[in-house]
């Protein structure tokens, strides 16, 4: 299989099993699963689809040197993810943590065809399955993980964060050390916490993202309780999802979701505080990027800080 990459360039797959996981329905599914939620709505730019990112996910830990469990674990890791990604989020008052999907990873993959497949080739489907077992594939924040960073590059060069030679030069510095994914350059760690803090202001976290996905949220909340849709609908591709809610679109425009104040707003709501603080490794020793520039320190509790309170969005 040739797969040609917005971020790896074009990539031969050779491994069968990688192949006969990418052909599954459960995989299939996640083409029409926008990474960004709704941000499509705004404008059609927007949209990396769950799939791609899964695939990324894969050609990196295959990059690292990661093992084929671990890559394998990286390719099916959003298999759970639903209709509208980290939306549904909203729906259930998980803001802070995101996680959601993951309630569900085990049961989305049990009931497809990806244990089949795995039993084919005498890999063990529940080993599989685990991906926080994992420690190239995935760390908790600020760590850097594969899924982290082809997330971070995949969306911050879409929205003009990164620029092509600044993905080359992170590429180029990612290193494994001590099953961990680290940096061998202290300048690209410290380019990689303040772009991930640029990325949460502008879009990971920014008012239009808060607003636009608990507005959403709390649609996708009164048509469950309504019974207009049941959770079994979660698992759509985004465009049939939508037309089920029967929602109106016209809600969804950039002017429409303003910062409001505490005294002037339609609700309040919260989102996740993304940044890294990768780990850096020169000549064996290992030192925290913030630890190497303490000023980063101060500008990253403030950060942190910012996120607490939240953000009171008005519809205009």
């Amino acid at each position: 299989m040739i797969i040609n990459d917005q971020i790896y360039g074009k990539q031969e797959i050779t491994d069968q099993v990688a192949i006969d996981i990418m052909n599954t329905s459960a995989m299939q599914r996640l083409k029409g699963v926008n990474q960004y939620g709704v941000w499509d709505l705004f404008d059609s730019k927007y949209f990396t689809s769950r799939f791609d990112h899964c695939v990324g996910v894969y050609l990196l830990l295959r990059k690292l040197g990661a093992k084929q469990d671990e890559q394998l674990s990286g390719l099916i890791h959003d298999v759970a993810h639903t209709a509208l990604s980290h939306v549904i989020d909203y729906a259930f008052d998980d803001i802070d943590a995101q996680r959601v999907h993951e309630d569900f990873h085990h049961e989305i993959i049990d009931t497809s065809q990806i244990p089949n497949v795995l039993k084919k080739y005498n890999l063990d489907p529940t080993h599989i399955a685990d991906e926080f077992q994992f420690g190239i594939l995935e760390k908790d924040l600020p760590d850097l993980c594969a899924d982290r960073m082809d997330y971070f590059m995949r969306d911050g060069l879409i929205t003009g964060v990164f620029t092509k030679k600044d993905i080359s030069n992170i590429m180029h510095s990612l290193v494994v050390y001590n099953n961990e994914i680290m940096v061998n350059n202290y300048d690209i760690g410290k380019f990689l916490i303040e772009k991930s803090m640029e990325m949460t202001r502008t879009f990971w976290g920014s008012h239009v993202q808060a607003g636009s996905y608990q507005l959403m949220g709390n649609i996708i909340k009164e048509k469950l309780e309504s019974g207009i849709i049941t959770p079994k609908d979660f698992y759509m591709q985004d465009t049939e999802f939508l037309e089920k809610l029967d929602f109106d679109r016209s809600a969804f425009t950039l002017d429409r979701i303003q910062m409001g104040t505490k005294e002037d707003h339609t609700f309040f709501t919260k989102t996740k505080a993304r940044y890294v603080d990768p780990n850096v490794v020169v000549d064996g020793v290992v030192t925290r990027t913030s630890d190497f520039f303490p000023t980063l320190k101060e500008t990253i509790t403030k950060f942190k800080e910012e996120y607490k309170k939240g953000w009171y969005i008005k519809l205009v």
